[in-house]
């Protein structure tokens, strides 16, 4: 699967502007990365943002199977508070593919943590995209 760089609004894992870092879950291992995914995701406010996002952490840490491609994800609040974009890495995109696959509606067993965080009120999901990770980029140019 060849994929395409990330836009330029995305300076790293941690960076990306207009956009503010909220929470992170730290890389499990040191899996390589050979895809980043970004989730868009628009909200109400900046208050239904941060609710939503502290949701999926709850989610993640009841995950009773959680995918063995999954390495990271970094959650940006928009400076207006009514966008966040997930940007995770995964091992491969194949493995991100498969995640979603398996999942009741995107990552994520049937739960209710994971119903909660895809019917959470205010939220409304925009597109889920995959990208070449910055490190593969910039190895490319050197």
């Amino acid at each position: 699967m060849t994929l395409p760089e990330l836009p330029p609004f995305v300076r790293n894992r941690k960076e990306l502007d207009g956009y503010t870092l909220y929470r992170s879950g730290d890389p499990r291992g040191d899996k390589p990365v050979g895809c980043v995914v970004l989730v868009t995701v628009d909200t109400a406010d900046e208050a239904t943002a941060r609710a939503w996002v502290d949701s999926v952490f709850v989610a993640l840490a009841s995950e009773p199977n959680p995918h063995p491609g999954g390495v990271s994800a970094a959650f940006h609040i928009r400076d207006d508070g009514k966008r966040v974009i997930n940007y995770a890495e995964w091992v491969s995109a194949e493995d991100h593919v498969d995640a979603v696959s398996a999942g009741s509606n995107g990552v994520g067993s049937r739960t209710a943590d994971w119903r909660r965080v895809q019917n959470f009120p205010g939220v409304q999901h925009v597109s889920v995209e995959r990208y070449q990770p910055l490190a593969k980029v910039q190895a490319e140019v050197e």
